[in-house]
This record gives structure tokens, sequence and C-alpha cells, in this order.
């Protein structure tokens, strides 16, 4: 009778799960469109003097896409699944996908796709609860994966609702209870949240999450050993933990790993959308809102490498001098892989003791080759690929600032080349608001190598990857993606400090020729046919070999990309 008992209990939880998520994507959809409505009304506002120059077509460059492969995803509806690609296996030469929200991970090799990894099949490890739930967009049960030291290890990152065994507290914590209070809703509806990183149950004026309960969660470093059938094997060792906010916002996760077992880590700004991140992200004692430079080597060990970073869920590394004085077409080159500098025999990923990272004068070079690029997601105002020296990034003693957060010095929070005010949590259209741009690049700030932002012709939601390939790109020197139209973006123009590049829309065609004017979104359609929505979530990545690829996370099915000449 107990066994019988506690069958059914599972039983009956398992369904208010169910239920719970449903209920969640339900609510999404009945109010998505009238989030569309209110940030279209907002941008025909605001869009002549506080904003990026809006994005025109190229004429003589084009993209084709040819269909490659798939990964299996049971939830194809609008807002149910969450998936990635990660593409930064230099050493195995593999590419690997993730189911992030059921959590499993599939490898591929020579055009075969397995799964290596699954939460409902595979021993999970000590200590974890993964059995939470919340937004499909914020659902990482896997959260990254990366390569380690060794060529059969790999870190998994997962996101779990408890600590693991042996942990007492995390390693890298949120800020102090209480410490950062805020109001979320407009007026008349504005409530005081006591805690902007511990918002309990959102209030019910929170577009499109109102009622919705937030919670603690901890993101897990593990190092696994891959056996000899390729399965992730068990007993995984635990390295690291980062407190986080199970909340719909700013979970991070865009991640590198290095030489010599460091590895950067976004962390997200830990809140809702709607706010300008507080004073946490451009505070050096707090972690939210930073890039983490981990040692993988040492338990709990961690430095900031840079700070004002929202919401970054992709980085790569590339080769090339940066350019850092004249915006010119010269392109950096994709790196397979970086090494530290050697110091008397040894490899290291860090400079010299006691010497700080200083930027050339303007219209020279950085004598580093190598460059961290990243994506950030942008608030209403500007979304951003940022670019920065490795040896800058490396060196700690400097912490390297993009501008997301208010600045106890001046006050002032910056997203792309605008400051913008406070804000109000869970307002999406026009909060936190654009208050003025930046003409000038501002000392001790870095400035992104591209901005785009919404305007009533292109409803842009948020940057979601980019890639840059001198194997499959010609001219384009960067191309990236968003969520919500499935337009290709792109730019010619090599990384300036003295202001953003120009991008452009890039027209798309399929392995035949023919015209995609969905963009990407075209592509879902192909798939699922007339579902009568098609945004598709467009992953871009780098196959094994530095060619260019996207994964359309709705449908599971990856793509390879070329540039053409029209």
């Amino acid at each position: 009778q107990n066994i019988k008992s506690r069958t059914s209990l599972r039983k009956k939880k398992e369904q208010i799960s169910l239920i719970k998520k449903k209920l969640v994507t339900l609510i999404m959809k009945f109010t998505f469109a009238a989030s569309i409505v209110a940030l279209l009304s907002t941008i025909r506002a605001t869009a002549a003097q506080c904003s990026p120059d809006p994005l025109e077509y190229i004429e003589e460059i084009g993209m084709k896409v040819e269909k490659v492969g798939s990964i299996p995803n049971p939830n194809t509806d609008a807002f149910s699944y969450n998936l990635a690609v990660s593409d930064t296996h230099q050493k195995s030469g593999k590419l690997f996908f993730l189911n992030q929200m059921l959590g499993q991970i599939y490898s591929y090799d020579n055009a075969t796709v397995k799964k290596i990894w699954d939460m409902e099949e595979n021993e999970i490890p000590s200590g974890l609860d993964l059995g939470f739930y919340g937004p499909a967009g914020q659902t990482f049960k896997v959260h990254n994966i990366l390569e380690g030291v060794f060529t059969e290890e790999i870190i998994v990152v997962f996101t779990s609702a408890t600590l693991p065994t042996g942990w007492l507290e995390p390693d890298a914590p949120l800020p102090a209870p209480g410490a950062y209070p805020g109001h979320v809703c407009k007026f008349p509806h504005t409530t005081f949240v006591r805690d902007i990183y511990r918002m309990g149950v959102l209030p019910l004026c929170v577009n499109n999450y109102g009622g919705f309960p937030t919670y603690t969660i901890y993101n897990v470093f593990y190092k696994f050993h891959i056996d000899e059938s390729g399965q992730l094997a068990n007993n995984p060792t635990p390295f690291f933990v980062i407190e986080n906010q199970m909340v719909p916002g700013h979970l991070g996760g865009g991640a590198l790993a290095l030489e010599g077992g460091k590895i950067l880590w976004s962390v997200g700004d830990c809140t809702i959308f709607g706010f300008d991140g507080n004073y946490a992200p451009q505070s050096d004692d707090q972690t939210c809102g930073k890039i983490l430079l981990i040692d993988s080597t040492e338990v709990g060990s961690f430095e900031i490498a840079a700070k004002g970073v929202r919401n970054s869920q992709q980085m790569s590394v590339i080769e090339g001098q940066m350019e850092v004085g004249v915006t010119t077409t010269r392109k950096l080159k994709k790196k397979k892989g970086i090494k530290g500098k050697k110091k008397g025999g040894q490899t290291s990923t860090h400079p010299p003791t006691g010497q700080t990272s200083t930027n050339p004068p303007t219209g020279q070079t950085s004598t580093n080759p190598h460059t961290l690029v990243f994506m950030d997601i942008g608030g209403v105002t500007a979304e951003e690929v940022n670019a920065v020296s490795m040896e800058d990034i490396l060196d700690t003693s400097t912490i390297e600032n993009f501008g997301w957060g208010r600045n106890q010095i001046d006050g002032k929070t910056r997203e792309g080349t605008f400051y913008i005010a406070p804000g109000y949590g869970g307002v999406l259209g026009d909060q936190p608001a654009c208050e003025k741009r930046i003409f000038s690049p501002e000392e001790g700030y870095i400035h992104p190598w591209i901005q785009f932002g919404r305007t009533p012709q292109d409803f842009y939601y948020g940057i979601i990857s980019f890639v840059i390939s001198d194997e499959s790109f010609d001219k384009l020197s960067l191309v990236w993606t968003e969520f919500n139209t499935g337009n290709v973006l792109g730019t010619t123009e090599s990384y300036s400090s003295d202001g953003p590049s120009k991008g452009y829309k890039i027209n798309l065609y399929d392995a035949d020729m023919t015209p995609l004017p969905m963009g990407f979104n075209d592509l879902v359609k192909e798939e699922l046919g007339e579902v009568g929505y098609f945004r598709g979530d467009p992953r871009l990545f780098h196959y094994p070999d530095g060619t260019a690829g996207v994964f359309i996370e709705r449908t599971g099915v990856f793509y390879k990309l070329t540039e053409i000449e029209i």
C-alpha cells in the first residue's frame, strides 16, 4: 500500500507540474500579442530621438541556407521550447545540442546525431533538484556545456533548485537579501518590491507573468568523463556554484572554455525585465551583471573579468588584431581555441603580475591577436555585440566595463550608446526608457561593435546569436539575428572604439535560390506547415570546420550558411 501511495503521489505531482507548465505557456500566448502592440506604439513615439539607426537591406550581399540535420524536439508550439547549440569544442571536434528545458544533451559528429545524456534516463548528480518548472524560455535544466582540460572531459552546467552535495552556500551568491529594492509596474499599478533578486510571487500587473512564483536557483558546474560509447559517465565532479533567481528575465549562460581550465561565464543581471539592473552590475563586489573568470582546477575559485553585461548567451574567440581606431572592412578570423601566454616554461592565461590592461592610442591596434566577442540582449533601446581583447579581459586587475547597471559615481546606466532611466520592473514596451544618446566614446566604457533597435517597420524582440566565419563569409565580418522576425543581419566592418559599425539586413535564400521573405522564420513554416505564428528562435553557430550554421530551436533542425553575391 505504501508503494502504491507513493506512486500515486508522484503521478499527482507530475500532473500538477505539467498543468503549471501549460498554464505559463498559455499565458504567454494570449498576452504576447498585447505586448507587441505596446512595443510598437512605444517605438513610433521614441524612434526618432533615442534609438539606434534603422537597418536597411544591403544590395550586393545575400545569404544561402541549406539543411544539414536535426535533433528531436517534442515541443514545437510557440514559446513551449528552450534549446541551444554549443560550438566551442575544438579538442573533440564535435558539436553539441541541448534541450535545455528537458535536460537532454546530443552530440553531432560525422553526420551522426547521438543522445549522450538525459535527466529522465541517466543518474542526476547528487543533491541536485532538476524537477523545478518555469517559463520555457527560462527553464535551463542543462544550461550549457563546455570542453574540459582533457579531450574526454566535458563540463556541464546544470540549473538546480538545490545546492549540490558538499555545498552549504554558493561560491558566487546573489546580493544580500533586501539590499536592492525596486518598483514593478507603472501607475496606477506600481508595486514596491523589497528585493529585486528575491521577488516572490510577481504582482498580477507584470506583463505576461503576473502571479508567477519566483525562487532561488543555482548554476552548478560539473566535470564529466566521456566513456568509450560516447555517453557521459556517472559520478561527475562539481567545482563551482552560482546563485541566481528563477524569474522571467536574465539568466545569462554565455560561456567559453580557455586553456588551463579557465572558463568565462556570463551570469546575467539576475532580475526581471524592465529594470536597468540597479547598482549590482556596476559594483565590483557583486556577481550579477558580470562575466566571471572561473578556475575549474580549483573548487570555488573565480574572479570578475567584466561588468555591465545584461544577459549574454553566447561568446566566441576570434584571432586577428582588434581594430580600435578607424572602422575598416578588415575582418577578424574565427579562432579554433586559445592558448595562454608562456612564462618561464609555464602556460598561463594571465598577464604578468602587477601589470594592468590599457587600450592602445586611437588609430593603433592591440598587440594581442585574440579577441573575445559576445552578444548582449538589451532592454528596449539597444541590442549589442561587443568585442574586447583577450589580454584585457583576462587581466582582472582592471575590470572591463560594458555599461549596464547604475554607476555609483555618475548615477547613469548605459545600454549601447545611450543613457537609460532606472525603469519599472515587469513592464514590456518602454522600460527602462531611453534618456539620451551618447555621441562620443566615454573613458572607462567599451562601446559595442554593433547595435540595433526597434522601428515601426522592424519589430525586433532581442538579439539571439551571432557568428563570424572566414570559411562561409567573404565580405561580412559579423552576422547576427534576433528572436522574433527571423531577419539575417550583418556588417562588413570590423570593430572600432570610435563607435558602432554600420549594420544591414540581408536577404535569405534556400538551396534552390528561392527567396525567403520571412528570413529564418520561413524554415519553421517549411518544417511545421501553416501554424500561424512562425517565430523559430534561430541560433547561429560554427561547425567544427569553422563554417557557419543556424539551429532553429523550435524545430530542432540545423543548417549550413553561405554568403552569396547578388
